[in-house]
């Protein structure tokens, strides 16, 4: 019940009189403390508060909304300690255990604030504030699944609660559960939720199921509630780019750089859309921009390096993906995508080292799915050719025989990179190396996709020529004259 200052000034007398007569009243020196909180009059709420916890240190409700006292004031590490006190007293004090969790979120302790979050949550499980905040921290942490879980109890207990309805929506979206998305966030528009993130996350949603006229009209409308928001006019260019209207996209990215010139989405989806147009002076110039704008911004670097492997530049190209490499160095793609270009680059020295220690740090663990399969499948095919085109063809051929044993399918998914770099001459190498009929088979699975006009990177002769490999035998101690 809401009660005007007048009214409340007047109660604040009538029990400072009773306090004044009975000073060990702990009851009425609380709601004293509490009627002094309410008109701000912190000191004095304090004072009262204190004055409780020396009659009752065993005080619950003294303890706790001196912690709140405190927090209000912005005083969080004795906030914290009367919370921890409370908690001390009752360990099911949920609104304690939840502002705890606040304040340790305040301070960056994430998993700190989840672990009170979580038991001011089963101290009462229908505390939504507690849920909300649980959420939120989940999401914080990474744990999707988590998040979604608390935001879908909150609706249980507030089918109508529009943040979870929203925050239920975004995460499907995020999960590709976009028949999902729509259902939960169309629930939100009907109850009269009207706000741009909805409708940018409808957009998504139908661009994810590639109705791109819906998604365009989502986006249109989030764009028109927040037309300053330039992410959303950006996804708008991506809805046309994929609908086939490359100029109308081209139109809205270039919108949103006369608002910000060094908005490096827009400039990359540009940069892509002269890729698109076969306009590759622009192309590049606007990747070269993206570079500049973030240089650890990895799909420009890629297609950078993709522009200059198509005109003939391995050593931009290289230069690219060594950049690529030291920004994500987990990563076992950079590393063997450097080592093919080293290969038609004809520095086949450093193509081996590279393919060498990458099959070497693959081969410790054995690949579990279908896409560690076909690395791994790809790094042997890379490995055995450089290994060929070496002089060591038959090392090559064991490896080319692994790649078909991680992949069937290798030489048909490595068809392009056959066709541009493996010559006939180096085939026919193979061939008269082979000593198995595993080496046979995969030279006949090599051989379909090999083209006649194809020629060996510059440096390289077209017919290697053997390595010989080292003889290892005795050799007698010779004792030195003395």
């Amino acid at each position: 019940m809401n009660i005007d200052e007048k009214s409340l000034r007047a109660i604040v007398k009538n029990l400072e009189r009773d306090v004044e007569k009975r000073p060990r009243d702990v009851a009425t020196r609380l709601q004293l403390a509490l009627s002094y909180m309410r008109l701000a009059e912190a000191d004095k709420a304090r004072e009262h508060l204190e004055k409780v916890i020396e009659l009752d240190k065993r005080n619950v409700e003294a303890h706790y909304y001196l912690g709140i006292l405190w927090a209000d004031t912005g005083k969080l590490e004795e906030a914290k300690n009367a919370f921890k006190r409370t908690i001390a007293l009752d360990r099911s004090h949920s609104p304690s255990h939840y502002f705890l969790g606040k304040i340790y979120a305040l301070e960056g302790n994430l998993d700190a604030a989840i672990s009170q979050t979580e038991k001011a949550r089963d101290a009462a499980p229908g505390n939504v504030l507690a849920r909300v905040q649980l959420g939120e921290l989940y999401l914080a942490k990474g744990r999707i699944r988590d998040s979604l879980d608390e935001w879908l109890e909150i609706l249980k207990l507030e089918p109508a609660n529009l943040q979870a309805l929203h925050n239920v929506g975004a995460i499907y979206t995020d999960l590709k559960m976009f028949d999902e998305a729509l259902e939960v966030l169309e629930r939100a528009e009907r109850l009269g939720s009207d706000t741009s993130l909805l409708f940018y996350n409808k957009g998504l949603c139908f661009m994810g199921k590639q109705e791109y006229a819906k998604a365009i009209e989502a986006l249109t409308k989030a764009h028109e509630l927040e037309p300053e928001n330039t992410m959303t006019l950006t996804t708008l260019g991506e809805a046309y780019a994929m609908s086939g209207d490359i100029d109308t996209a081209m139109g809205k990215w270039q919108q949103v750089l006369d608002a910000n010139p060094d908005d490096l989405f827009a400039t990359y989806n540009l940069g892509l859309a002269f890729l698109e147009k076969n306009e590759m002076d622009k192309a590049e110039e606007t990747g070269e921009k993206c570079v500049s704008l973030n240089p650890a911004y990895i799909p420009a670097r890629q297609n950078l390096a993709t522009l200059a492997v198509n005109a003939g530049d391995f050593n931009k190209a290289i230069a690219h993906w060594r950049a690529i490499n030291q920004l994500d160095p987990g990563s076992p793609r950079p590393q063997m995508i450097l080592g093919e270009l080293y290969y038609r680059a004809g520095d086949l020295d450093q193509a081996l080292r590279l393919t060498e220690e990458l099959v070497e740090k693959l081969g410790q663990v054995e690949p579990k799915d279908k896409e560690e399969r076909k690395l791994r499948s790809d790094t042997e095919f890379l490995h055995g050719t450089v290994l060929m085109a070496s002089g060591s063809p038959r090392d090559g051929l064991d490896h080319w025989v692994k790649a078909l044993n991680y992949n069937p399918n290798f030489a048909l998914e490595a068809s392009g990179f056959i066709s541009r770099a493996i010559w006939p001459e180096l085939l026919k190498f193979a061939e008269e190396h082979a000593q198995t009929e595993d080496h046979r088979k995969v030279i006949s699975l090599v051989s379909s996709f090999v083209n006649e006009d194809t020629r060996p990177p510059e440096g390289v002769e077209a017919v290697p020529k053997v390595e010989e490999r080292r003889k290892v035998g005795f050799r007698w101690f010779s004792r030195g004259k003395k």
